[in-house]
């Protein structure tokens, strides 16, 4: 069990060169006057067999949180409690030294991990095995690929079921195949009733494997649950980017959305493969010098299937009147599986929000498709598809 209770970090440094002699001087008494909040008063609790992701922009807070809850780094103020032993997993082949070999390697990597030499021994053969190594044990390091000998770190790290598991992008390494031998260990240990703690980028990843996930902005705690629900969280951020100095949802007198099927009948339950007209109107208080309409689809997970903006197509339009409604109209094949989907939209300047956003919504319209007259698929996205036999006679 791990419980943060009001947890806070932060980082002192300089703001000049002057500061900087003057803690030289001091000894280090003097700190300096630069102070970063790299977390402010977070508070969630983690339970045995739960993988809880760990998501937000880059200078969120992510890897200091596992940092602190590994003890690599100590908490300003606050309170955490962990019940079990922990398994930090920050950097992969970090203490490998080239000129060993790989067996040499993990028999010494293997104490600093914490298991005894007769572990290690037992251990070594599944070790080499599972990252894919049988073979190479006796290579020298410096001969291995950057992915093997991530791959040889993982196994190791992973090669006995640790009480709470901490990971820092760690899932990136190897190919698809290896990353689905490690979701496959994971899950065996959560079965077993342990915590894994994962960073990640990869969202359709998170979404698909955790119960919970963390959404920090700024070092605070936007967001605790649902990974469906976090997600959507983090998109609405990801569009308030400060960088957009000028956004503002005040500057929309109002907008509307409708999905329509070929007769502009407006529905919500469609067929798969049926072609929509999506259909946005909206007036702006103010005059637009430069406008993209865009729009978003998320399946049931929080998973982002299809996103499009007017830009990409060629149609950005500019001087944008202040109270005039204007309409714009996308029209699609609905060409997804058969489920739940929400569908969002955005107004911003240019290819996407980075360059200035006026508006992005997430989920403000759930629709459903349903299959009927198609063959059952597999996967995401449904591909016409025909097929014929060719016999040659001998």
């Amino acid at each position: 069990m791990i419980s943060v209770e009001n947890v806070s970090k932060k980082y002192i440094g300089f703001s000049n060169l002057l500061e900087r002699v003057l803690s030289v001087i001091s000894l280090g008494l003097f700190k300096g006057t630069s102070q970063y909040i790299a977390l402010n008063k977070l508070n969630f609790n983690a339970e045995k067999g739960q993988i809880i992701g760990v998501i937000g922009r880059n200078g969120a807070g992510k890897s200091t949180l596992l940092k602190i809850l590994s003890n690599v780094s100590m908490v300003d103020s606050g309170k955490i409690t962990i019940s079990g032993v922990i398994r930090p997993m920050l950097e992969l082949g970090v203490g490998f030294n080239p000129e060993l070999t790989g067996l040499e390697n993990i028999r010494f990597n293997g104490l600093l991990w914490g298991y005894s030499s007769d572990e290690i021994q037992k251990l070594e053969k599944e070790i080499f095995q599972f990252a894919g190594l049988v073979g190479l044990e006796n290579q020298i390091l410096k001969n291995y690929s950057t992915g093997m000998t991530m791959r040889l770190g993982f196994s190791l790290a992973t090669a006995n079921r640790p009480d709470i598991l901490l990971i820092d992008e760690a899932l990136a390494v190897g190919d698809a195949s290896f990353q689905v031998k490690c979701l496959d260990r994971f899950k065996k240990f959560i079965e077993r009733g342990s915590i894994i703690i994962v960073v990640s980028h990869d969202l359709q990843m998170m979404s698909a494997i955790c119960q919970k996930i963390i959404l920090l902005e700024k070092g605070n705690l936007e967001f605790f649950g649902n990974p469906t629900l976090a997600l959507r969280k983090y998109f609405e951020i990801l569009g308030k980017n400060e960088d957009n100095y000028n956004f503002s949802e005040d500057m929309l007198l109002y907008y509307n959305v409708k999905l329509l099927d070929e007769l502009n009948n407006n529905r919500n339950i469609f067929f798969l493969n049926q072609t929509v007209k999506l259909e946005i109107k909206f007036k702006f208080k103010s005059e637009i010098p430069r406008l993209t309409v865009g729009f978003q689809i998320d399946d049931n997970r929080g998973i982002r299937v299809f996103g499009i903006n007017s830009h990409i197509l060629g149609k950005e339009i500019y001087n944008v009147k202040s109270n005039w409604e204007y309409s714009i109209i996308f029209s699609f094949p609905l060409n997804f599986r058969e489920g739940k989907y929400s569908l969002g939209i955005s107004f911003h300047k240019g290819d996407s929000h980075i360059e200035g956003c006026y508006l992005w919504k997430d989920s403000i319209l759930d629709f459903e498709i349903e299959r009927i007259e198609l063959p059952k698929f597999d996967g995401l996205v449904y591909l016409p598809t025909t097929c014929e036999w060719k016999n040659q006679e001998l």
